[in-house]
């Protein structure tokens, strides 16, 4: 794709997004926190995607990324080929 026609896929895409402020997820953000911390696959006792966490229960939502932290926090996280599949088998269905 061309510059013109990304900037209209990007504007479409950016319709369909809802904003969410810091300040509405600081309810869960401590207990996002410990179970980042309490991650048993990384146990590097993170808590830096706390707000990524908080955004994830709050919309029951998936994850995609590749950080082994989100593993028992209770939320599914998805490699990009796994994702890749997962849509592939979506579109196929």
């Amino acid at each position: 794709m061309k510059r013109p026609e990304l900037l209209d896929v990007l504007n479409d895409l950016a319709e369909l997004l809802t904003v969410i402020p810091i300040a509405a997820l600081a309810p869960v953000l401590v207990r996002c926190e410990e179970a980042l911390r309490d991650a048993v696959p990384s146990r590097n006792g993170s808590v830096r995607d706390a707000h990524v966490l908080a955004l994830a229960w709050s919309v029951e939502a998936d994850v995609w990324t590749t950080d082994r932290d989100f593993a028992g926090t209770g939320v599914a996280s998805w490699s990009t080929p796994n994702l890749m599949r997962g849509l592939a088998d979506v579109g196929a269905g």
